[in-house]
């Protein structure tokens, strides 16, 4: 198998590339969605850890 037909599964996988059959062509269209999740979840644990790290720095300098 050659390796981009590796690449493309892993993107099938991660939900990332959507294929399309017809006959013997394969087509594919790009799915942000889970980027979007992903980002979604960073940006929600980064609001999190700063808002501990604040309180730590507060609770240190008191």
């Amino acid at each position: 198998m050659s390796s981009v037909s590796k690449h493309i599964r892993i993107l099938e996988r991660a939900r990332l590339v959507k294929r399309r059959r017809a006959g013997r062509e394969h087509f594919f269209s790009y799915n942000p969605k889970p980027l979007d999740e992903a980002a979604a979840w960073i940006e929600a644990q980064r609001a999190h850890w700063n808002a501990a790290f604040d309180r730590l720095g507060r609770a240190l300098e008191e």
